[in-house]
């Protein structure tokens, strides 16, 4: 699915977090007494759908079949198809559909969500203006099926979004309720014609003011946009309590289609006042974590990436750089909050420990510590671990760089309990493609503030973390899984990592990190999980 970030951004650079692409399993359509039947995808990405999960049970498609190259000679019209499972395999409702008997090539046009009223395919009718139904909006088509008959059925409807959709995340960083939050756009046209043999959408009717669709928890506002031109950046407006807050986001020049906006946004509501912190402008994907505009605006605070020196080499991604890891560092601590990265078997091999102690190229030397010759007392922790980084010398180089250590108890800590952790976490990087990870320090806990520093072999100050913390999420079977583990920086008498284990919300609200903003399908439920892999 084609995502876009309101903050300029392409969400397009969050895929790329996958260190393979999933082979499309093309099913056959079954063609028999029962009439032609359907498989399907959605953007290039099995059983996906417009609406972030997967197929709903019951979804209805509608059906245009002609003969092949001659639109005008429609040879049947607006025909209802139902996945009755939600798995994107689609039948009939009442008639089916059958090949002509001479064999006679046919093309398809299909079309979400189905319309009973449609009956001319270069015609449909658009109205967005009540966003209520968000799933029942998202107009998708796919025109890709052609030339078959009963000897090529062959293929699978590829659906293709024809709108836009807009996510905003809302938190509340004041520890009021954002229930009764409405949001709303003012100046864009809700109403349009789509052609759906072509694909192409045409805006009609004047600019209006719409509301966004809020849900339940007021953690997230939604919105189906028509693809349109913009004058100057789009606009949000927030009201809460009788007071407003108008956002200016840097989508700007055009909405486009099959993209989708997401902005995440802090909130507080203290005093009845509404004051926004939005989500800065930075390289992100699905493991990175939230940083803020004013997080970003402290000079302290710098957001690190670093690269493997390789490229994707897949028709994908071909040309782009793949990443190592991210990192949120604090030149005032000397230390990163959190080191971000993605773990899978691209990154693993047999080169092995390296050893290769250094400064950090990216930051300048004095904002480091100097941990040449280690730390009294401590072990020199690493965040990301050298052993999820074995693909080649110069990529395991780069996690023995000062900004990815901490001072960390060693014998009853580091190389024991948090080293089983982290063996452990390789280990469930095998269940899935590709296994999110963020791994932090904090050097405060929610009831003690004071920070604790031990001397670099410089003589300069670097916090000691008073926990550590691991956040983990992967997708199994098409559906995401989280977990978290809260470790403090302490010795320990067993080696069981499960007495850290917490839930991803329950660490969000001890940190005040937002994980995974950008990954929609990792719900405020699928943080809540608290279940050991």
């Amino acid at each position: 699915m084609k995502m876009k970030s309101l903050l300029g951004i392409m969400l397009s650079l969050s895929i790329l977090q996958s260190c393979q692409n999933d082979e499309t399993g093309i099913i056959q359509n079954e063609v028999n007494k029962q009439g032609i039947t359907f498989s399907s995808i959605i953007d290039d990405a099995p059983n996906s759908r417009a609406y972030d999960t997967s197929w709903e049970k019951n979804d209805v498609i509608g059906l245009f079949m002609y003969a092949s190259n001659a639109k005008t000679n429609l040879l049947a019209t607006n025909i209802p198809y139902v996945t009755s499972n939600g798995d994107g395999y689609f039948v009939s409702q009442h008639t089916p559909l059958q090949y002509p008997e001479d064999n006679t090539p046919v093309d398809f046009i299909a079309y979400y969500p189905y319309n009973e009223n449609i009956s001319d395919y270069n015609s449909y009718s658009i109205d967005l203006s009540d966003q209520t139904q968000q799933s029942a909006l998202d107009l998708m088509t796919a025109v890709n099926l052609t030339n078959r008959n009963q000897t090529l059925p062959q293929g699978n409807l590829q659906f293709k979004h024809l709108l836009a959709k807009l996510v905003l995340n809302l938190k509340s960083t004041s520890g009021n309720s954002l229930k009764g939050i409405k949001a709303s756009i003012s100046g864009l046209q809700v109403k349009g014609t789509a052609n759906l043999g072509e694909g192409t959408i045409t805006p009609s009717g004047e600019a209006t003011t719409f509301s966004l669709y809020i849900d339940e928890e007021a953690t997230k506002a939604e919105a189906i946009l028509l693809p349109q031109a913009l004058t100057g950046n789009l606009k949000i407006k927030l009201e809460l309590n009788g007071q407003s807050k108008e956002i200016t986001t840097q989508i700007a020049g055009s909405i486009e289609q099959g993209n989708k906006y997401i902005c995440n946004v802090n909130i507080s509501s203290k005093g009845g006042e509404i004051t926004t912190d939005p989500q800065a402008k930075y390289i992100r994907w699905a493991e990175t974590p939230l940083i803020t505009e004013s997080q970003l605006a402290q000079s302290n605070i710098k957001y690190i990436t670093h690269y493997t020196g390789e490229t994707y080499t897949n028709s994908t991604h071909s040309g782009i750089k793949i990443r190592n890891y991210s990192m949120l560092y604090d030149t005032n601590l000397k230390m990163a909050y959190w080191v971000a990265y993605p773990l899978c078997s691209w990154y693993l091999g047999e080169t092995g420990r390296t050893d290769a102690w250094d400064y950090d190229p990216e930051l300048t030397e004095s904002l480091q510590p100097n941990l040449g010759k280690g730390i009294n007392g401590y072990d020199r922790g690493h965040q990301i671990p050298s052993g999820d980084r074995t693909r080649s010398r110069s990529i395991n180089e780069q996690t023995f760089y000062y900004t990815n250590m901490t001072p960390q108890i060693g014998s009853k800590m580091n190389q024991t309990i948090w080293a089983d952790l982290e063996k452990a976490v390789r280990g469930w990087s095998s269940a899935t493609d590709t296994l999110y990870v963020i791994t932090g320090a904090m050097p405060t806990t929610t009831t003690d503030k004071t920070i604790k520093y031990v001397q670099d072999n410089s003589g300069k100050n670097m916090a000691v973390p008073k926990y550590y913390f691991k956040v983990l999420a992967r997708k199994v079977s098409g559906q995401y899984q989280t977990v978290g583990y809260k470790l403090d920086n302490t010795s320990y008498s067993d080696r069981n990592y499960n007495i850290g284990l917490v839930s991803v919300k329950e660490l969000e609200e001890m940190t005040g990190f937002t994980f995974f903003p950008d990954v929609p399908e990792i719900t405020e439920s699928v943080k809540s999980q608290k279940t050991a892999w």
